[in-house]
């Protein structure tokens, strides 16, 4: 360099670094700075592939009926390009017979967003969401995703695609695609189990390959309402680092024949107000295809809000990237407080966020399942509380037996962090009132870092009629909570903060489910408690048999 270079490190902001690195020397220290600098930079670099306007980011959700509807959902071109391309889907019951065209009947959909740090606005890629009808329940479904600059060009396209020959060269050309992304996936891996010691970056999707635009995929119905002991996924606050990826790659080699839907209680992507990370996000899904089989459902989190600091928009992403089973057209407004950062941490309540992807119910099987917002309102006489009282009043528990609620933020904390949200407040106020009056079986949150079950319990105390609370919030993100006491309070079955994974619910018959918290890494090897020098062991194993509470007497 033509001049030295000075750098300070401020002590203040980096404090645990420079605990475990303390250079004597004023030349250690400038290497040192220039480091941690190339670190900060690498680590905040963003890597996402570019796949020229093809389809990416599948994921299901269930139709209304899941056993006769599946929407399916994906990205195509950059929106903000003036090319605007029309999907459809190709289905049919056999691999190489793919004999029904099914054309998407609304616009594909986009939004826009303030970047931070002085970048140019972000445009999303278009949303398209298409619904197939008319299924059979049981069936296993084959698809495959089209997309032209027209309606017509779709429409055109019946008697090509009927040529069997076709059909198989694409079959083998997938075969072929998801052998090499299987090395490309393994090889990733040992990277990042290198890179470990470091703070994760965000997910690099330029290190495997676009997916491939020719793909069959598959899905499976479910069966009738009544009918049928589904086997679910629960995952909380997953993200898209090291230990995401864990999680989701052990899921799909141990459990990715066996669910039957995934639950997210919310907290999904992490975007820390960049809209591009939403992007590496579902190249994170991609990359690790469940959901493209598997249907998803999600809650909104903290970290879906998504306000950019030069803007009043929220839930911009969470809202048009999805489409669940939804009561109808989102009603969602804008944030009134105005400009400036908003703390994810303790956002305000509530906000205008209302329908849509924010609360919504449907029949699976024996279960019937219910997804609220814990930043919309909840005070009697919201739109959210008056459909809830309603929608727990049309429960059929002779056809669905096994009432299951999530939302994000748990009304049941043992951990030291987010003890004084206005949600959880609210939450007990409001709602549990209603969940112990219709004996709801199990509530899914997420929010806390880490694994929460509790004894059935009911305003604070244990009883056997009580809903059963599990937190699922070490999908991913930063599994460190410390617990708020020493002992756990009454209601606690088991918890800790140390440990990542995921959870099982199997519904074996009317009367039974079998739960399972499935560990896919840990973070340190003793639990912590609040202001306290103490350490404790970490969890254990923790599979467990519900019984219905419905048929139990009190």
């Amino acid at each position: 360099f033509a001049a030295p270079i000075t750098l300070t490190l401020n002590p203040i902001l980096f404090p645990p670094i420079i605990k475990m690195y303390q250079p004597k020397s004023s030349t250690s220290w400038r290497i040192f700075s220039l480091s941690l600098l190339w670190i900060i930079v690498k680590g905040s670099h963003l890597n996402r592939r570019d796949c020229d306007g093809s389809v990416r980011h599948v994921h299901l959700a269930v139709g209304k009926d899941p056993s006769t509807s599946m929407t399916i959902s994906f990205s195509s071109q950059d929106a903000h390009s003036d090319k605007k391309v029309r999907g459809a889907i190709w289905i049919g019951t056999k691999r190489n017979g793919l004999d029904r065209l099914v054309i998407e009947e609304e616009d594909p959909i986009y939004y826009t967003s303030v970047q931070p740090r002085n970048q140019k606005d972000y445009t999303s890629p278009f949303q398209h969401h298409i619904t197939v009808k008319d299924l059979k329940p049981q069936t296993t479904y084959y698809y495959r995703i089209m997309t032209r600059d027209t309606i017509e060009e779709l429409e055109d396209l019946s008697e090509t695609f009927q040529d069997i020959q076709l059909a198989q060269n694409i079959l083998e050309k997938q075969e072929k695609a998801e052998l090499d992304n299987g090395t490309k996936a393994s090889n990733r891996r040992e990277i990042l189990l290198r890179q470990r010691r470091l703070a994760p970056p965000p997910y690099d999707s330029t290190q495997c390959a676009c997916p491939d635009p020719d793909k069959i995929r598959h899905f499976r119905t479910m069966a009738h309402v009544g009918h049928g002991n589904p086997v679910l996924g629960v995952i909380g606050d997953i993200g898209q680092f090291p230990h995401s990826e864990e999680t989701l790659e052990h899921l799909k080699e141990h459990f990715g024949d066996k669910i039957d839907s995934i639950i997210l209680a919310g907290d999904l992507a992490y975007p820390e107000l960049d809209h591009r990370r939403w992007d590496t996000f579902m190249d994170f899904f991609d990359d690790y295809p469940l959901v493209e089989y598997i249907p998803l459902h999600i809650t909104p989190g903290n970290h879906d809000i998504d306000k950019p600091e030069n803007g009043t928009n929220i839930f911009s992403a969470y809202e048009v990237r999805f489409r669940m089973p939804r009561i109808q057209e989102v009603e969602l407004g804008d944030y009134d407080g105005g400009y400036g950062k908003l703390d994810m941490d303790r956002p305000p309540y509530p906000l205008p966020y209302e329908f849509g992807n924010a609360y919504y119910a449907f029949q699976y099987g024996k279960t019937h399942q219910i997804y609220l917002s814990s930043y919309s309102s909840l005070d009697p006489g919201s739109k959210q509380y008056e459909w809830l009282v309603k929608e727990l009043e049309s429960v059929n528990r002779r056809q669905t037996p096994w009432l299951l609620v999530t939302f994000h933020v748990p009304i049941y904390n043992t951990f030291e962090v987010h003890q004084h949200d206005m949600q959880m407040f609210k939450m007990r106020d409001h709602i549990e009132p209603l969940l112990v009056s219709h004996r709801v079986n199990i509530v899914f949150n997420g929010h806390i870092h880490a694994y929460q079950r509790t004894k059935p319990v009911a305003f604070g105390e244990v009883t056997k009629t009580g809903p059963i609370h599990i937190v699922m919030g070490a999908g991913g993100r930063n599994a460190d909570a410390a617990f708020l006491n020493e002992e756990p309070e009454d209601w606690v079955s088991m918890r800790d903060g140390t440990i990542y994974g995921y959870g099982v619910l199997e519904i074996c018959n009317n009367t039974h489910a079998r739960w399972d918290w499935v560990h896919t890494g840990q973070k340190g090897d003793h639990n912590k408690v609040y202001h306290q020098n103490i350490s404790l062991p970490v969890g254990g194993v923790d599979h467990a048999y519900f019984t219905n509470q419905y048929y139990v007497k009190e």
